[in-house]
């Protein structure tokens, strides 16, 4: 039986994003995994995501999408296109996890829009991150 690598990956990147000091920079911090009501801007929220498997008799993979979403109240849509140049930089390169190879991480998309009140500026960046279930005789715990 293969368990999945998204809860551990999507853990992995809320880390990273709430430690990396560039991040914090544009954040203060506020980064969530959910949508905030109250909320102080700009923020992050660590969304969705989507795992698509590639299984054989002899070894898994399986490639994990997850969308980032940005919320923003800057007048133009360049604070949140600055956040999201800013996540793409620190996620995607290898993100090492116990008992999974890292194969690959990639930018899938990106976009900014006005969101239902018009005035805030939503982003998104959906990235890509493949990895190979190691197995047992590779010193799997």
């Amino acid at each position: 039986m293969w368990v999945s690598v998204e809860p551990e990956l999507t853990n992995q990147i809320y880390k990273r994003l709430i430690s990396d000091p560039n991040i914090n920079r544009l954040v203060d911090d506020r980064v969530f995994d959910v949508v905030q009501d109250d909320a102080v801007y700009p923020y992050i929220v660590v969304g969705e995501s989507n795992v698509t498997n590639n299984e054989s008799s002899a070894t898994m993979r399986e490639t994990v999408g997850i969308v980032i979403h940005v919320y923003s109240q800057f007048a133009t849509q360049y604070e949140a296109k600055l956040i999201l140049s800013a996540i793409g930089y620190v996620l995607n390169r290898p993100i090492e996890i116990e008992n999974y190879e890292f194969q690959f991480s990639r930018i899938d998309s990106q976009a900014v829009f006005p969101d239902i009140d018009r005035f805030t500026k939503h982003g998104t960046i959906r990235l890509l991150f493949k990895y190979r279930h190691k197995k047992k005789n590779e010193g799997v715990y």
